[in-house]
């Protein structure tokens, strides 16, 4: 589950999907989890991508800039990035340092299966959005607690000793349960260093609260008062992609959870927005090499 510390290691697995002058779609999950452990200390850029998952980030070292959903996170050692499944996002790394950062991929199915009367092991999640901020900030105390399991992780992956696929599992819950109980017990663990552009964010809002309705450029422009040139360079600008290309991907997205969910292909195609099928089983083909009708019922629940 785990994998060793390796210099200038692609953050996501070896498969990837292809680059559709789109948001890119990185990394694919067989298992409840993935564990890198990475260092990069040549400079590289990175783009703006999303995955089909969960992501958690927590920084070890490096002067790095977090992006999610147009939010801009000056990161400092231990913080915790938080990144829902489909969210955009990206670092920002300046290079004086090596860029370190223990990165775990949790995926859907697991988060359900780890879901009770009393807990629920996606609640830090929930709380990033409802706080409006994807990043944590703990005590050294906590942060101490966490490392130890992180570290612990790592060493079972690399000793090779029995049953250590059940083990890390275990550690792993152990984890998100320490994780979601500093959640809950830490007073303003929600990291407020964060920059971004007010009438941005309320329009990445008011697209993903509208994506079945129309959203044209224009009726988008109108409605936050602004010239739509201006809204769609400054869009580019903020996000790195055109309203459009947002639009669609989100779409996408939200489609492939209603399929998951048992709603016919017709139905979610007009519920996202879509004007007509052929338009919308291209775009879903594009995106996530499947069509609509291929996506089995228990994927994404």
């Amino acid at each position: 589950m785990s994998g060793k510390r390796k210099e200038r290691r692609r953050e996501q697995p070896a498969l990837e999907a292809r680059d559709r002058g789109q948001y890119e779609k990185r990394g694919y999950l067989y298992d409840d989890f993935r564990m890198f452990h990475l260092r990069d200390t040549v400079e590289r850029s990175f783009q703006f991508h999303y995955h089909d998952f969960y992501k958690i980030l927590i920084l070890l070292g490096g002067s790095v800039t977090y992006n999610v959903e147009g939010k801009a996170y000056p990161l400092r050692p231990y913080d915790i990035v938080l990144v829902g499944r489909g969210e955009i996002h990206r670092p920002e790394v300046s290079f004086g340092e090596p860029y370190e950062r223990v990165i775990f991929y949790i995926s859907e199915e697991y988060l359900e299966r780890h879901r009770g009367s009393d807990y629920d092991l996606a609640e830090c999640f929930a709380r990033a959005g409802k706080e409006g901020c994807s990043v944590l900030r703990f005590q050294a105390l906590v942060n101490t607690g966490l490392m130890d399991i992180v570290s612990r992780i790592e060493r079972n992956g690399d000793r090779g000793e029995y049953a250590a696929s059940l083990y890390a599992r275990v550690l792993f819950t152990e984890f998100m349960i320490l994780l979601n109980r500093a959640c809950r017990d830490t007073a303003e663990c929600f990291s407020r260093n964060v920059s971004y552009n007010q009438k941005m964010i309320h329009l990445l809002q008011y697209i993903n609260t509208h994506l079945g309705e129309e959203l044209t450029i224009e009726d988008l422009a109108e409605h936050f008062y602004v010239s739509k040139y201006h809204m769609m360079r400054q869009f580019k600008e903020e996000t790195g992609y055109t309203i459009h290309q947002y639009i669609t991907e989100k779409r996408v997205l939200e489609a492939r959870k209603l399929l998951a969910a048992g709603m016919s292909a017709t139905k979610v195609c007009f519920a996202c927005g879509f004007r007509d099928y052929s338009t919308f089983s291209r775009a879903f083909k594009a995106r996530m090499d499947r069509l609509p009708s291929q996506v089995p019922r228990e994927e994404g629940l």
